[in-house]
Order: C-alpha cells, then structure tokens, then sequence
C-alpha cells in the first residue's frame, strides 16, 4: 500500500495537528514529533515551534470524512439536506459536537506526541511526559488561555529534573508553583489603626456591586465591630437605593444617597467620624464612555481611595477584557470576582489576572447576605484553576 508522508511546522501543536488533518485528512498517523527552536542567536531568543511528522494512504490522503462514507450513506444525507446545505461544508466551532470530536481528536493526537520516540536525531528534542498532556488538556477544558496554558507546561517542564517529570507528586507541585507565579492577591481590606479607609465598588450592570457592599458591611459593622458608614451613587435604579437603605437599617449603618460631586464631598465629610466608607457606584455597560466618565468624576472626590472592579465569573474572557480596559480611567486596584456560583470554569479568572496585572480582593458564591463572600487566596484561586468543586475550592458551606 503507497503512502504519503509529510512533515508540518507550526507555532503551537494544534495548528500542527489542524495542518495535518485539512491536508491528509483524519486517517493520518502521526509518526513523530518533536520541539524546536527556530531563529535567535545561538538558540536564544528564537521562536518556539513544533514539528509533526505524518502518513496517510495516497488513496485516501486529503478525503473528508463525507467522502470516506459508503454511497448509500452519502445519497441519503444528500437527500436530506438543503442544495446550500451540501455546497457549504460546516465551519469549525459551530457546534458543540464538532468541539468535541476536535478535542478528542487532539488529545489522541497530544498522546503520540508525548510518547518516547525511539529514532534518535541530532536535532531531537525529549518530549513531554504524558502527564504534562493530561495537565494542558485539563487547563484547556477549564477555559485558561491556550497561550497561558502552554507557558505553565513549559515553565513545569524547564523547572523540574529529567528523572522527577514521570514523578505525579512532583509535577503536580510543579503546577501549583507555577500558577501561584501568575495568579496575584491584593489583600482584602485592613484597618490599622485610627487611619479611616474609602472603598469605591465599580462595574458593570447587574454585577451584583450593592450585594457585596452589603456583605463587606455585614463583616465590618456586626464581625469586627468597626464604625462603618454607606454612601450610595446609584440613584438610577430606585430599587438599588431602597435596597441599601434596608441592609443598613438590618446593620445599624448610616447611609447618604448622592447625586453629584458636591454631594459626595458633604456625604465623606458626615463620615469623618467613621473607620470605614463604601461607596457603591451606579452600574455602567463598559461601552457608556460618557458615564463611567461621570463615576470618576464623582469619586474626584474622594481620594486617597481604594477602588475594586467588580466582575462576574461567569463573563466571557473577551468581555471581562474589554470591561477591564474600558474601566481604567477610573484607576482601580483590586478586583472582586462574584457569582462564582453561576460558572463551572474558572480559568477567565487567571486569564483576567495575567491580562490586566491586577490582583484579586474577595470571591463572591451567592446572594445571600451576610455570608458567601471569602478574602481570595492563592489556594482557593488555584483549587478554582484545577477545577476543584467550589465548595472546597473557597470553604464554603453551603
């Protein structure tokens, strides 16, 4: 039987494997594999690139899967779809069981590469063990980056000793080392001393910003009995208003609604007796330049000042990008990850942190105030990162 082989170069295995399949089609074998490192100087500062050596049947190099099924099979799919249906094959990603063939086809694809190579080259590269593939499968699974996932696998890789990459104990320690080196802590909020602290709560709509206050309220005013005072900006929903207005009543804590910055300064000077002042800020859509524009210039005010960008878990890595990069005139320091409850992946979080370089204050796990609110650790984000179930991954009980 004539076969065809052929050898792709690219950047990352799965444009490699994407190669090999539009070209040889989904019967190719892969036969070897190997890391490179293209261009620089001496073999520094070149590029990272992977070479996938792969065979096929010339007879049925380059046929799709359509081609490869019996007549009778393809007259009745024929007769069943549309003229524009047949002409136009589906698209990659557009559906949920094309993602899953995919995924399956490159973790079959990732374990030959991972697997000893015997022939024995000048230029040969050792290859990663298993373990490490099952690791990026999983990073992959938990929706962390692509690009952020395989920096982890090659820090794992350039940390441990050749004898202790087989060792489970040691590359999953490995793992954790070097999620601890991307994710980032800023500190949930300390009182030292007599010196009065400002927290501003920013975000987009629906955020749950007022909720939080209120937990952070809760924690300060009844747990740690300090002097807490409420200032409300969000005075275009009257429903936020009556809702801080009852916590506050339920905690014993004074509350000013305000409407402008004049307002603001008389409210932060009416607590000039209090340890702690939040302010909850009205919920913008990060496209309303205008009005995040207005939030600044009401919290002008307010300075020194701590700022913490509310997010929800459950937010499209691309919006939580753009929500983040829209907020930054108003210079916010902390971020606040809530509805941890409403999501079962959490790698946007470290893709978040790793975007932006802005560390994490609190996680947030449901409605229900006091309660589900924890300060963020580097152990709970990782147990997040890991898919570990959330209930163990914060301590909640729930």
């Amino acid at each position: 039987m004539a076969m065809k082989v052929k050898r792709y170069e690219a950047p990352t295995l799965q444009e490699a494997l994407l190669h090999v399949k539009r070209e040889l089609g989904s019967e190719a074998v892969i036969l070897q594999t190997r890391k490179f490192n293209r261009g620089g100087v001496f073999g520094f500062l070149g590029k990272n690139m992977v070479e996938v050596l792969a065979a096929t049947d010339i007879e049925t190099a380059g046929a799709t899967k359509q081609q490869l099924r019996p007549a009778h099979s393809q007259g009745a799919q024929q007769r069943k779809a549309s003229p524009q249906t047949s002409a136009q094959p589906a698209q990659a990603g557009q559906s949920t069981e094309v993602l899953r063939d995919e995924l399956r086809e490159m973790k079959s694809a990732l374990h030959a590469l991972l697997q000893k190579n015997q022939t024995e080259t000048s230029e040969r590269v050792e290859p990663y063990p298993s373990i490490f593939g099952d690791i990026y499968l999983k990073l992959l699974e938990n929706d962390v980056d692509d690009t952020i996932a395989q920096d982890i696998i090659r820090s794992m890789d350039d940390s441990l000793q050749p004898e202790r990459k087989e060792d489970d104990q040691a590359v999953e320690a490995a793992l954790e080392r070097q999620l601890r080196r991307l994710l980032k802590i800023s500190g949930q909020i300390e009182l030292t001393g007599r010196e009065q602290r400002t927290i501003a709560l920013v975000g987009s709509t629906g955020v749950g910003k007022t909720t939080t206050i209120a937990k952070l309220a809760t924690i300060f005013s009844l747990q740690k009995r300090k002097k807490v005072g409420i200032i409300t900006a969000d005075t275009y929903r009257i429903a936020a208003v009556e809702q801080i207005k009852v916590y506050c009543d339920i905690l014993n804590v004074p509350v000013r609604v305000v409407y402008n910055a004049e307002d603001m300064k008389r409210a932060v000077d009416f607590f000039a007796d209090r340890d702690l002042i939040f302010i909850d800020t009205a919920g913008r859509s990060h496209w309303d330049t205008e009005r995040i524009k207005d939030v600044r210039d009401l919290l002008a005010v307010c300075y020194p000042l701590e700022i913490h960008l509310v997010m929800g878990a459950q937010t499209r890595y691309r919006d939580m990008v753009d929500i983040a990069e829209r907020y930054r005139p108003l210079a916010y320091n902390h971020l606040i990850f809530t509805k941890l409850d409403e999501t079962s992946a959490y790698g946007n979080l470290i893709n978040l942190i790793t975007k932006i370089n802005t560390g994490v204050s609190y996680l947030c796990y449901g409605q229900n105030v006091p309660g589900e609110i924890q300060p963020a650790t580097l152990d709970s984000l990782v147990s997040l990162i890991l898919g570990k179930p959330l209930a163990k991954a914060v301590g909640a009980k729930r």
